[in-house]
């Protein structure tokens, strides 16, 4: 008798920010997800796995690496060329630009009236291309050999090396392949921030961090995940999809001590005089005097 064996089901890790950051709003699975599989609720994340069709279409968008027990589709590869057979369902351009960043593929050979969504893709690919100033994908016939019956002559017909393979997906790798875009706009209102320090905490990518006596962004490795917006108290911090040539941005602090708790914090503002806390405190409670 054989037994059966199946793979791990599909599942949302605590890697998800939405599970990690309650006021989360990530929703990057779902808006790309063809079959609606995800949902959200104040708990985090509902799946119902069996509405799944296995595009992978969630893992190159998932911006924390959280979704498990799927993999991405396997395609077909010949030399720097994608070839048939080919999904009905075209892939995304995320997962393109890493075909076109990992594998070096620059062409496709395929009938265009035959994929009309892979034409789509294609086009929204070498726009994302031009705007990185990459070489575009052409098309590229594939050319079948005529085989000689003769017994001889089939023993020296060269083999076509297509491989099937998948690109490693998510945004972290897309970050990687192109560290010179970024896709993300993370802004921050000095005039609100209280440099608490839970948005650099919150940040796994490190795009967020406070180094020599400074708040520095580096937008360029930001996977848009929105964690900082979400745990930021003050209402100071917006993360938006942008794309644009890969910056860092420093804002400058300063180094003071409170006037009411005497302890050390950081400003912007040279005039301010009391910590964050202690300014909301108006009848003084955390000033150790009044005790």
């Amino acid at each position: 008798m054989v037994a059966l064996s199946f793979g791990p089901a599909m599942d949302v890790t605590q890697e998800c920010v939405r599970r990690r950051f309650r006021h989360a709003s990530c929703r990057a699975c779902a808006d790309v997800c063809p079959a609606q599989v995800f949902s959200f609720s104040d708990t985090g994340v509902l799946i119902e796995e069996s509405f799944c069709i296995e595009c992978g279409d969630c893992l190159f968008v998932c911006p924390t690496e959280a979704i498990t027990g799927i993999a991405p589709r396997k395609r077909f590869r010949l030399g720097d060329t994608l070839v048939g057979p080919f999904t009905a369902r075209a892939p995304t351009i995320d997962e393109l630009l890493l075909w076109h960043a990992v594998f070096g593929v620059r062409c496709i050979s395929l009938e265009a009236e035959q994929y009309p969504g892979w034409m789509m893709a294609l086009a929204g690919l070498n726009l994302a291309l031009r705007r990185r100033g990459e070489a575009a994908w052409g098309f590229r016939s594939r050319q079948k050999r005529e085989v000689n019956a003769a017994r001889r002559a089939l023993i020296h017909i060269p083999q076509e090396e297509v491989t099937a393979c998948a690109v490693p997906p998510g945004k972290r790798m897309q970050r990687k392949a192109f560290p010179g875009i970024s896709e993300s706009d993370i802004v921050v209102d000095a005039g609100k921030c209280a440099l608490c320090g839970a948005c650099w905490r919150s940040c796994t990518e490190n795009a967020i961090r406070f180094e020599q006596n400074a708040l520095v962004i580096e937008a360029a490795r930001c996977t848009g995940c929105g964690a900082c917006e979400a745990v930021c108290q003050h209402g100071s911090l917006t993360v938006a999809n942008k794309e644009a040539q890969a910056a860092i941005t420093t804002h400058p602090a300063l180094a003071a001590t409170c006037t009411a708790c005497h302890r050390p914090f950081w400003s912007f503002h040279p005039e301010q005089k009391q910590c964050a806390l202690c300014l909301h405190h108006s009848h003084g409670m955390r000033n150790p005097d009044c005790c």
